[in-house]
């Protein structure tokens, strides 16, 4: 069974929301002969850029322009689609959300689950809520690798008041635990525990591959905070004043003397001027900021569109492109798979058989559009034969226009068939 560690999960939520450590600054790392007053300053000014939060939007995005195609047939599965949680969102509203946090964990639970009785509510169908890792306190699996059981931490409202609860689910029933007292508890006949686990690689908990970018932007939060401390104590020009040898040290008044911006630095010969700090240890760590940032690109999949100037060759291009359309199919199709688990746990819930097929997109083809372009007119330009440029016109038609139905997308490549037959009748 994989390690499970709440507090590593913890922290990539924090990356993902700039809360926790990113706000209070308790994931900055005191200096060595850095004084605990001045890492408590430095601590109060500290900003976090967050990567983690965009980083999951884009690849989310990518997978929202192509929602899945859906036949839905009973009239009350209809409406667990049209209304899947609590709030009465959408299946598609709720899984863009869904789809953002799991990115960024890797792993993200989801508890399909039935009005109590006595709740006021007209809903007659099952209702979905996303658990996030870091708040399970304990789970077990069973031998084909699903939850057998499942605790984690949440809130219950008692006479106007919220408490800190513990709900379980397993099974055969669930409970609400608040210190040693069972609040609620009930039974099911589901024969399966209603809390499914999704996870973007193996079995839960597993962290996903943007795991990896909390580590950097924590990392990138030192960095910029150390950044900030030297900026703040050295660039400011210190004034010098040259204390002939005989005068030298010279009588200030009984005031210490000390080096900073908020005092002088005696030295021998006379004269006084400004002297400016080197600039090498900012521009030191400037130059690592950099190579953060560009880990933290690279982790996240962002595909960088070359200038006129750069060296990179079209095919680490095309290359990087095809490493982001691998990622973006393999997590559809574990959305998919995900997908038809829950309508079958909703048909368990309602007794019935879901008469329900889901296809998420199996290609999204991300590519430069401006380059694709280019290659088609090349190609041309070298007499390609027809039945080529027939194909290439159809891929640049489906990275322009890929957000349309499959339908309208259908009526148009068909129209480019029509236009061939004519020009080679």
């Amino acid at each position: 069974m994989p390690t499970f560690d709440p507090s590593r999960f913890q922290r990539i939520a924090d990356a993902l929301q700039g809360t926790g450590g990113f706000r209070d600054g308790s994931y900055l790392v005191q200096y060595p002969r850095e004084s605990d007053e001045k890492f408590a300053r430095r601590k109060a000014i500290a900003w976090y850029a967050n990567a983690m939060r965009p980083a999951c939007q884009r690849f989310a995005g990518y997978l929202t322009k192509r929602p899945p195609q859906r036949q839905v047939t009973q009239p009350v599965l209809q409406s667990f689609l049209d209304a899947c949680n609590w709030q009465n969102d959408n299946l598609d509203v709720f899984w863009s959300g869904f789809m953002l946090d799991a990115k960024a964990r890797g792993s993200l639970l989801l508890l399909v689950d039935m009005p109590a009785e006595g709740m006021a509510t007209d809903r007659t169908w099952p209702a979905v809520s996303a658990i996030e890792p870091e708040r399970v306190t304990a789970y077990a699996v069973n031998p084909v690798g699903a939850l057998a059981s499942v605790t984690f931490t949440a809130t219950l409202t008692l006479d106007g008041k919220d408490i800190a609860v513990s709900r379980t689910y397993d099974e055969a029933g669930w409970k609400v635990v608040a210190g040693s007292q069972i609040l609620q508890q009930g039974a099911h006949d589901l024969g399966v525990c209603p809390v499914l686990a999704f996870t973007d690689s193996g079995l839960f908990p597993a962290e996903g591959e943007f795991a990896t970018i909390a580590d950097l932007s924590q990392r990138l939060y030192n960095l910029r905070s150390e950044l900030d401390e030297i900026l703040r104590a050295q660039t400011f020009s210190l004034l010098t004043y040259k204390v002939p040898a005989d005068r030298f040290p010279l009588d200030m008044g009984g005031v210490a003397q000390s080096i900073g911006t908020h005092n002088l630095l005696q030295t021998f010969d006379g004269g006084a001027e400004f002297i400016a700090p080197p600039e090498g240890p900012a521009r030191v760590y400037l130059d690592v900021i950099a190579q953060v940032e560009a880990l933290i690109r690279q982790a996240a999949l962002i595909v960088d569109i070359p200038t006129s100037n750069s060296q990179e060759s079209g095919v680490a291009l095309q290359l990087r492109f095809q490493a982001l359309n691998a990622s973006l199919v393999h997590f559809a199709r574990r959305m998919e798979d995900f997908e038809r688990r829950v309508w079958e746990l909703a048909g368990r819930w309602l007794g019935i058989e879901p008469k329900v097929s889901v296809r998420w997109s199996q290609d999204y083809s991300i590519a430069d559009l401006k380059t694709e372009i280019e290659v088609a007119q090349n190609l041309a330009a070298l007499n390609a034969p027809s039945a080529y440029q027939q194909a290439k016109l159809k891929q640049l038609i489906q990275l322009d226009l890929g957000t349309l139905a499959e339908d309208e997308m259908a009526a148009i490549l068909a129209g480019v068939d029509e236009m061939q037959q004519e020009l080679n009748p």
